[in-house]
């Protein structure tokens, strides 16, 4: 009688390790398929974050442009409505980087 209960706790005890085996298997194979899932999603949001720092780039450089664009054409404006004062502007400028540079 003792060596029927001996026996069956040892089988018990086989059967436990044996399921806990199992269950660490099975735990490895989803902790690498959460791994596989988190690598595939911060993968495509990079994708995205660099995406969309090109395009924010890409705007940011055609409202440069179009602002440098807008400034030349008020300061040719400028200049054809104001011939004179425009030379006066540039031979006082003249003058004055003459000077500076003289010291």
């Amino acid at each position: 009688m003792v060596h029927d209960s001996k026996t069956a706790k040892t089988a018990s005890a086989t059967d436990d390790i044996e399921a806990i085996s199992q269950q660490l298997t099975a735990l490895r194979e989803e902790m690498t398929k959460l791994g596989e899932t988190v690598s595939g999603i911060a993968g495509r949001r990079g994708s995205n974050l660099a995406t969309d720092i090109a395009e924010g780039f890409d705007e940011a450089r055609h409202y440069a442009e179009r602002k440098g664009r807008s400034a030349e054409d008020q300061l040719e404006a400028s200049v054809a409505a104001h011939p004179f004062v425009t030379i006066g502007l540039a031979v006082a400028t003249g003058f004055l980087v003459g000077t500076l540079s003289r010291r």
